[in-house]
């Protein structure tokens, strides 16, 4: 069997040990830059911002962003993307037949633990902060100074809800979200490392959830001033810019970055890794499943510019 990494790496890198043992299973044809390993702490996506990442780039477009991105120290791609890596000298780059399921089975070792703190280590809880006894706060959670915690709301670690912020009854924060892949022929859960963090002067209405995300030191972000409604889903690794309102009921899955002062009606689905514009109008029990342009106003299943789907509708009355 080739041998894919340095021996001191392998003996170093758990991680490298694994694809080693697992290269027949995946289809591992080529390490390029093998020596690079030893750079990597942390698995994240291609647009992380946090240094020394591992990321999976499963198309043309994904390795160009990844190579573009100085914080991406290793992909892991498609072996019949090799002509296009094998000049690239500063990143190490696995070429495999099953790119996903290799980067998931890595990124579920979490390989950032030799090198990484828990996201939160201490629970930090202010003292004008009003919790009920019925709330259940793990340890690892940051609680700012004002905020009002309501009965029966569960906070996972790695949360932190900043100063003014109210969270209604029933409300979960940090939890692990919906997110499978099959590896080693089995569906298997991809862990969530990161946390989540809400701003000040946020509502979260009851029986809400938010998820934290997928990528150690990386978090699931609610900025200043979002309000949210009863039932509201907010996947790992979504970003709700200042002043956002979240109606009852709006699904937003993973990945999903929502400008500032966007409104989304109730019963609104937004689609995975989709960027809604700033001041963009969303309207109630839309499907959302391309991007939404700054200041569009978009209804419908799918979601299309609302005046000429209003104007549709109208004409075959």
């Amino acid at each position: 069997m080739a041998q894919h990494f340095p021996a001191a790496a392998q003996s170093e890198f758990a991680w490298t040990d694994f694809v080693e043992r697992h290269a027949g299973h995946f289809g591992v044809s080529r390490v390029l830059q093998a020596e690079a390993a030893a750079k990597l702490q942390r698995t994240g996506f291609i647009w992380s911002e946090r240094p020394y990442t591992l990321c999976l780039a499963a198309n043309r477009q994904y390795i160009t962003q990844a190579l573009a991105n100085d914080k991406i120290s290793g992909l892991i791609t498609h072996s019949r993307f090799i002509d296009k890596l094998v000049r690239h000298e500063q990143k190490m780059v696995i070429c495999c037949e099953e790119p996903a399921e290799l980067f998931y089975a890595v990124h579920n070792l979490a390989i950032h633990k030799p090198f990484m703190e828990p996201v939160t280590t201490e629970s930090s809880i202010a003292s004008n902060a009003q919790i009920a006894p019925s709330a259940i706060i793990h340890e690892g959670v940051t609680i700012g100074e004002r905020v009002v915690i309501h009965d029966g709301v569960i906070i996972l670690p790695g949360t932190v809800i900043r100063e003014g912020s109210e969270i209604h009854p029933g409300v979960t924060l940090g939890t692990t979200g919906f997110f499978s892949k099959s590896i080693f022929g089995k569906k298997t859960q991809v862990d969530h490392f990161g946390g989540v963090s809400i701003g000040s002067n946020c509502i979260i209405h009851a029986r809400s959830n938010i998820s934290r995300s997928v990528n150690h030191d990386e978090w699931t972000l609610i900025a200043d001033n979002v309000h949210m409604g009863i039932g509201v889903n907010i996947a790992h690794d979504c970003k709700v810019d200042e002043d956002a309102d979240i109606s009852a009921r709006v699904v937003l899955a993973g990945r999903v970055n929502v400008g500032r002062r966007c409104w989304v009606g109730a019963g609104a689905l937004v689609s995975n890794a989709l960027t809604i514009g700033d001041d963009a109008e969303i309207k109630i029990g839309s499907v959302v499943v391309s991007d939404v342009e700054p200041a569009a106003v978009v209804s419908g299943n799918f979601a299309v510019n609302h005046k000429q789907r209003l104007k549709a509708y109208l004409s075959r009355r």
